[in-house]
């Protein structure tokens, strides 16, 4: 964008690419993947649940930046 490369498509702005990328935070399918491959007993649920927490979270905050923006658009 700042070398002039690319812009961004008519109708969106750069909230709406932040909310968009806090929703690519809720695929977690790898996650849990290399969790399995590197963890065992209490650290897999432990990681398995700090994927799913991150998941959430992500989920939810990027709803929220996406219906404030969408809301004002």
């Amino acid at each position: 964008m700042r070398c002039g490369v690319a812009s961004l498509p008519d109708g969106v702005t750069w909230p709406m690419v932040l909310g968009g990328g806090f929703l690519a935070g809720i695929g977690f399918t790898m996650s849990l993947f290399v969790a399995g491959l590197a963890l065992g007993g209490d650290l897999l649920t432990a990681g398995k649940i700090g994927t799913l927490c991150g998941s959430v979270a992500s989920a939810v905050v990027g709803s929220v930046i996406l219906v404030i923006v969408l809301r004002k658009a």
